[in-house]
């Protein structure tokens, strides 16, 4: 798996887009050179962790479809320590946009 980011820390993840938008609508396909999501941590208040699909090797991921595949935290550090491996976790991009995130892997 080609790394997008060389320099961010990788970790291996499955990410699993939902059907429909919080909007309601048909969720649009999420392409990894474009896709900005952001993961929820509810421990201690709301706080929103931006990562980027750090994976050139994956096909863009399809409503509904779950992919396995390298993400990277703007914060990785503080991410490893809010984010346990296997945990089922909400993200976004800001917008529209939802879906879950597991960390499968802290060292891919």
């Amino acid at each position: 798996m080609a790394k997008i980011y060389p320099e961010a820390i990788a970790f291996l993840a499955e990410i699993q887009l939902d059907r429909m938008d919080s909007a309601g609508n048909a969720t649009v396909t999420m392409h990894a050179e474009n896709a900005r999501p952001m993961a929820l941590c509810r421990r201690n208040g709301d706080m929103w962790y931006s990562f980027v699909l750090n994976d050139t090797s994956i096909d863009p991921i399809l409503p509904g479809q779950a992919t396995t595949c390298l993400v990277s935290f703007v914060n990785s550090e503080e991410a490893r320590e809010v984010f346990p491996v296997t945990a089922s976790i909400l993200f976004g991009d800001g917008a529209v946009t939802k879906g879950t995130l597991r960390i499968l892997s802290l060292d891919p």
